[in-house]
């Protein structure tokens, strides 16, 4: 196999490459720094704090309207990076990005609990991935523009009763969508070719659990921690469940009774169960029938859906022994 040139030169000399990242993140720099796009990058700043989106000008613009001013961000965006790509094709853009079966993302800035990123979804991966048998809820809120390409998806909407109701919703280029996590959820189900969506996300709470619910009968199946820093407690806590730890089970109690995030404390409870089946179901029921708003309603369904796939822990659950 025939080894690129460049390469070659890299292994024996790396001041090439250093000199790349130095010029692609002076594009970026430059970028940044247009008349379009540094008000966009200060509007973000005050709305990662808690401003409201409307008071955010620049930034709002990019979902308001006809969406000429996020194509043109975004344009911009793009010719200059493959002009510089293609001068140092070794090098990488100094920008976040996350590559997954059906999307990849890009981040374009950050601040406070807001992003701005641009997601592309591959519409034959899509085709071939599983529909979706869950919808899960997040406390964030997101706004999207369609950049180019469309599709279709589906709006999943949370009722008070517990319900889902699933809206069908088409995307075209120009479209723009709002959605509040808590109450809403989205799937895209088909796109044609591919999809270029740009995305402004705020989170709304930094330890609200992101819950999942069947789609088919809206029936409680899980929830994760939204930050990263949860989720390695949440891996901690399996580790030991999948260790049997016992004595691991007061700790594990107290963050259950604690005032964490209901994400950390249901996982807790979560591993309770796994590690010690009568202590757990105990405190399940206590849980059940607590007034945690939180876990007080996903505990009771827990409760009546371990019961009735094994009823003889019921039994387990009053020893004493």
């Amino acid at each position: 196999m025939q080894v690129h040139e460049d390469l070659k030169a890299l292994a024996r000399d790396d001041e090439a490459w250093v000199l790349g990242q130095r010029e692609l993140a002076k594009t970026i720099a430059e970028w940044r720094a247009l008349p379009h796009v540094a008000p966009v990058l200060t509007a973000l700043e005050r709305f990662g704090r808690g401003a409201e989106l409307e008071a955010c000008g620049p930034l709002a613009a990019l979902f308001d309207g006809n969406g000429d001013a996020a194509a043109a961000l975004v344009s911009e965006l793009v010719r200059c990076g493959v002009e510089a790509i293609g001068a140092f094709p070794l090098g990488q853009l100094p920008l976040r990005h996350a590559c997954r079966e059906t999307m990849n993302t890009v981040l374009l800035a950050h601040a406070g609990t807001a992003t701005l990123a641009l997601a592309v979804y591959d519409g034959e991966a899509l085709a071939r991935h599983p529909a979706p048998r869950t919808a899960e809820f997040a406390p964030k809120q997101t706004w999207s523009r369609v950049l180019a390409g469309s599709g279709r998806g589906d709006r999943i909407l949370r009722d008070s009763s517990g319900s889902l109701h699933i809206e069908p919703v088409a995307l075209e280029s120009g479209d723009a969508l709002y959605r509040n996590g808590t109450r809403e959820a989205f799937k895209l189900q088909q796109v044609d070719g591919s999809l270029v969506v740009l995305r402004l996300q705020r989170l709304s709470s930094l330890h609200g659990p992101v819950r999942a619910f069947a789609m088919e009968d809206g029936a409680f199946r899980g929830q994760v921690a939204l930050t990263a820093e949860y989720n390695r407690l949440e891996m901690a806590m399996a580790v030991l469940a999948g260790l049997g730890r016992q004595d691991a089970v007061p700790v594990l109690s107290r963050i259950v009774d604690g005032t964490g995030s209901a994400a950390l404390r249901w996982e807790a409870l979560r591993a309770i169960l796994a590690i010690d089946t009568r202590a757990g179901l105990v405190l399940l029921g206590t849980v059940a029938a607590g007034e945690d708003r939180e876990l007080a309603g996903p505990a009771r369904d827990l409760h009546r859906s371990l019961i009735a796939q094994w009823p003889e822990l019921e039994r387990v659950a009053q020893w004493r022994g």
